[in-house]
């Protein structure tokens, strides 16, 4: 019986990713779960005015941003890099986490000011960062979005039951909002894989154990990290 791959992320990233998967991954059966959705914040737009650039650390803040064509986005991978191309914008790629992003930044030393627009959780406080790291470049920060937790309907976790099941987790907050339905902790079969060790950290530690980590903070890492799973049962990398 091929795995399911249990979908947690909100319903277009989960459709993307298994559309990715099906022509990358071992034979298996998607199963998408949401336990988030993105659901768009008010804002004043005029926080863009006068913007030399914007920085984006999810794909799911553009289709929140008014139409920006022609400026220069700072995206943290290519799947946001995408997004901002789609839009219009003139996307500049990071190396796939904050932290690769922040270099790729303090590198390039652009002019601002740059507009930060992100979810209502952050991982990371880039404006700081990057006011420590290039003092006098203006900076500006916006939430345009919140992704707001779901719970399952009671048929999710039976179904898992019984069955190889491997849960790709994309933050700490998602490992989070997994560890915590009702029942997942007694689906045996169960191996989450996580972007970061951050990630797995956020899993309690009967889960974390047997939590394989992609070698690089983005979707291909993830969806290796993923083959080699499916293809080893039973080895955490």
């Amino acid at each position: 019986m091929s795995p399911l791959l249990l979908l947690t992320r909100p319903l277009p990233q989960s459709r993307r990713f298994a559309r990715e998967a099906a022509s990358t991954l071992p034979p298996h059966e998607p199963l998408i779960a949401p336990l988030s959705q993105v659901v768009a914040l008010p804002f004043d737009p005029a926080v863009f005015a006068g913007a030399r650039g914007i920085i984006l650390t999810s794909a799911s803040a553009v289709p929140m941003l008014p139409p920006l064509p022609g400026l220069t986005a700072w995206c943290v991978g290519p799947a946001t890099a995408r997004a901002a191309a789609r839009a219009g914008m003139i996307p500049r790629q990071g190396g796939g986490d904050a932290a690769a992003l922040i270099a790729t930044l303090t590198g390039a030393a652009p002019e601002g000011p740059l507009v930060h627009a992100h979810g209502v959780h952050l991982a990371r406080d880039l404006v700081r960062d990057l006011a420590g790291a290039l003092p006098g470049l203006t900076l500006r920060s916006v939430a345009v979005y919140e992704a707001r937790a779901l719970d399952w309907p009671p048929d999710v976790v039976p179904a898992l039951t019984g069955q190889r099941v491997f849960a790709p987790l994309f933050s700490p907050r998602a490992a989070q909002r997994l560890a915590a339905q009702s029942g997942i902790m007694d689906v045996t079969g169960l191996t989450p894989v996580a972007i970061s060790a951050a990630c797995a950290a956020a899993l309690p530690p009967a889960l974390a154990e047997r939590t394989p980590i992609a070698g690089t903070p983005d979707a291909g890492g993830m969806l290796r990290a993923l083959a080699e799973a499916m293809s080893h049962p039973g080895t955490v990398g």
